[in-house]
């Protein structure tokens, strides 16, 4: 093919496909602007529509409700107590608990605290500075001494020359107010024994309550403490040991010292040896006679501070009363009030321990007496001045009435008898410038 007939075919096949429309759906191109009309503005671009907010996203249906565990605590446990806890804990609980009887016929409570070995108890049980007794619920007894105590917290830790079967109860440090307790002891043991209606009962009770306030130094409860519960273990409804029972403050009102002061006393077992402690006790109201120049007769009170159960140290004060004596002289009347007091040191024997425990104090010390009153005789006075012996004298009889003054320090011996709650004791004071008239001292009184 020629060249000029190449480029004929190739002009025509480009107009051809240029001619050709792009798409249906494209719009032809404009038409270029001529040189003498303008081209038409064109219309601005309508704004892009506004981007749409992501729809949020479905809230999720409501759990069903389930109440949240309950803290691991000490505290939050003791809450959980099921319904007859009681009888678990006291079932569990009972066969470390033990009667202590001391020599002078006192009862407490303890349990097996430590090792099997160990009883704690408090120290108001055990400070006689003798030997206790310890009763185990299986009913065998063994003597126990005191080989750790604490004076501030009040308590004690005994040590028996055999193991106890129980095993010993485990302590919790802490409880909550509000929380449920119990306690085992032996309030009021010893009735039993006189009344055979209460046989079975007493011994090894429990009593049920709540902590009801607590500070560092006490736990305040509820729970029944009569006199015998001392010493004995407060528990909470796992069966561990929150405190010992200690004392009574009203009927519904007791106290226990929380048994983290047990658990430190438990590092100083046998560093010292206990010989007991100065306590107050003994005493005692009643009558007493004087006999010297008159009788007096009249009441007294007195008590004793005493260390280790063995030195005494009594003090008593009272007053008498004395009458006409049996006399020649020509008395009409006569009235007399002493007002003594007496100090005396002595030492205390004891007689029949546990059974009959009898006490026997022999002791010096001084008796002090102020004596007033008055007294009235009869006598011969004389009316005219310069009598007896004028001629003018005219004797008659008439009574007169002086003052008594009297008293003074003499010093006193006494031997004193405690048996039960009854106290008798002899003193002699002696005069020491009239022998003849020293005084012989008699009390019969009530112990309390």
């Amino acid at each position: 093919m020629r060249p000029a007939g190449r480029a004929a075919l190739s002009l025509f096949v480009a107009a051809t496909l240029c001619a050709a429309p792009s798409g249906a759906d494209e719009p032809p191109p404009l038409p270029p602007p001529g040189p003498t009309s303008p081209s038409p503005p064109l219309a601005p671009p309508s704004p892009p529509p506004p981007p749409l907010r992501p729809a949020p996203p479905p809230r999720p249906a409501p759990a069903p409700y389930a109440p949240s565990a309950p803290v691991a605590t000490d505290e939050a446990a003791t809450m959980n107590c099921e319904r007859g806890y009681v009888e678990r804990v006291y079932r569990s609980a009972k066969p470390s608990v033990v009667r202590i009887t001391r020599p002078d016929g006192g009862l407490g409570t303890g349990f097996v605290f430590h090792s099997r070995r160990h009883i704690a108890t408090a120290l108001h049980v055990v400070d006689l500075g003798r030997g206790v007794r310890v009763e185990l619920p299986e009913g065998k007894t063994l003597e126990a001494e005191v080989v750790a105590w604490d004076d501030e917290h009040d308590l004690a830790i005994l040590e028996l020359p055999e193991d106890a079967q129980a095993p010993p109860l485990e302590p919790r440090w802490h409880v909550a107010v509000g929380a449920p307790i119990l306690a085992i002891g032996n309030p009021y043991g010893d009735l039993p024994r006189f009344s055979k209606e209460l046989e079975g009962l007493l011994n090894y009770s429990v009593s049920q309550g709540v902590v009801s306030a607590k500070s560092s130094a006490y736990i305040q409860t509820d729970a029944s403490l009569s006199p015998g519960n001392s010493g004995g273990p407060v528990l909470s409804c796992d069966g561990r040991v929150v405190g010992v029972a200690d004392r009574l403050l009203e009927s519904r009102i007791g106290f226990a010292v929380p048994i983290w002061h047990l658990s430190q006393l438990a590092y100083h077992i046998g560093e010292r040896r206990y010989a007991g402690r100065w306590v107050p006790k003994d005493g005692a109201l009643g009558l007493v006679v004087h006999s010297d120049v008159a009788t007096y007769v009249g009441f007294y009170l007195g008590g004793s501070v005493v260390g280790w159960d063995r030195v005494a140290l009594t003090a008593r004060i009272g007053m008498s009363f004395a009458g006409k004596p049996e006399t020649s002289d020509p008395i009409v009347d006569r009235s007399v009030r002493r007002f003594f007091g007496e100090l005396t040191l002595g030492y205390r024997m004891l007689f029949f321990p546990y059974a009959i425990p009898t006490y026997l104090t022999l002791g010096a010390g001084a008796l002090g007496t102020v004596d007033r009153g008055e007294e009235t005789r009869l006598g011969i006075v004389y009316d005219a001045p310069g009598c007896p012996g004028a001629a003018t004298c005219v004797p008659r009889l008439a009574a007169t009435t002086d003052r008594i003054r009297g008293g003074g320090v003499q010093p006193l011996a006494q031997a004193v008898l405690d048996f039960g709650s009854l106290e008798v004791s002899y003193g002699y004071a002696l005069d020491v410038l009239h022998p003849k008239v020293s005084t012989h001292r008699l009390l019969f009184g009530l112990s309390f």
